[in-house]
């Protein structure tokens, strides 16, 4: 499936990307949510983008959200630390300032192809297998990738023909941190190179709420706030991006597994104190 979807109901979650600890993040708000009477898991569709699409595969499937915020906080042998390097980082700003959407793209498709296994692929699937809690597309799940060779946006669904734990890998393919992804004849890359959130595939819907652990813009990317302010002329938005507890928590490698806990913990505080603007636009 290629391009928005096309949407004909009222309610959208957009989870963004920000790596294991964006993932603890969201986690741990959503819960926080639920538990102050909350909850988002009847929206009528979940965008996710790299860290969101396993966060929106748990929403989307109806999971325990407090039961997965708590077991941030448990030790996990599956994952693993890493980082990127001075030369990689570089190369992402370099690709920032390639131009437009598409543009930019393929410029970070570029940087994977040139370092296409910076982990090996059998590690990063097992990674992926362990977080996520369940290997069924549920129908409201959306998951954004970017094709390397093209630098076009698209966005999976479960009639694309691509099993859940090939897309979600394949929307988590960091360039130079994570291996590009290839799937039926194709190559994929990380969806939020283009747009941290990709906010505005929500389009249409009357009632959206997105979570963005990293909802800064770069070059010719707006952030998140940008987005959102489109799309409130026309619909109830409500963002939500780390407060100052919750960026402490987080820590400064988003690739850090030992920040799971409290990235966790904050954005379930975080959550609890903003359950009533999230209730009254929901």
């Amino acid at each position: 499936m290629i391009g928005q979807v096309a949407n004909t109901q009222t309610r959208a979650l957009v989870l963004g990307g920000g790596g294991v600890t964006g993932i603890a993040w969201e986690i741990g708000v959503l819960a926080g949510l639920v538990a102050s009477g909350v909850d988002l898991t009847n929206a009528n569709a979940v965008f996710g983008t790299s860290a969101g699409s396993f966060v929106g595969a748990a929403v989307a499937r109806g999971y325990d959200l407090e039961a997965l915020a708590a077991d941030q906080s448990q030790p996990d042998t599956g994952e693993i630390s890493v980082s990127a390097s001075q030369e990689t980082i570089a190369a992402w700003f370099g690709a920032f300032g390639a131009g437009d959407a598409i543009s930019v793209g393929a410029a970070f498709g570029e940087i994977a192809r040139a370092n296409p296994e910076p982990v090996p692929l059998h590690i990063r699937r097992a990674i992926v297998e362990g977080r996520l809690v369940t290997m069924k597309w549920p129908d409201t799940l959306r998951v954004t990738a970017i094709d390397a060779d093209t630098g076009v946006l698209h966005v999976f669904d479960h009639n694309s023909g691509i099993a859940l734990v090939d897309a979600v890998t394949a929307s988590g393919a960091v360039p130079g941190v994570w291996p590009l992804v290839r799937l039926n004849g194709r190559s994929w890359i990380d969806g939020g190179m283009v747009s941290s959130a990709n906010a505005r595939l929500a389009d249409g819907y009357e009632r959206v709420i997105v979570l963005a652990p990293m909802p800064a813009g770069y070059g010719a990317i707006p952030g998140v706030e940008d987005d959102v302010a489109v799309m409130r002329e026309r619909a109830r938005v409500c963002l939500l991006s780390p407060d100052e507890e919750s960026v402490r928590a987080i820590g400064p490698n988003p690739y850090d597994p030992d920040r799971r806990g409290p990235a966790a913990e904050a954005g379930k505080l975080q959550g609890i104190r903003m359950a009533p603007t999230v209730g009254a636009v929901w």
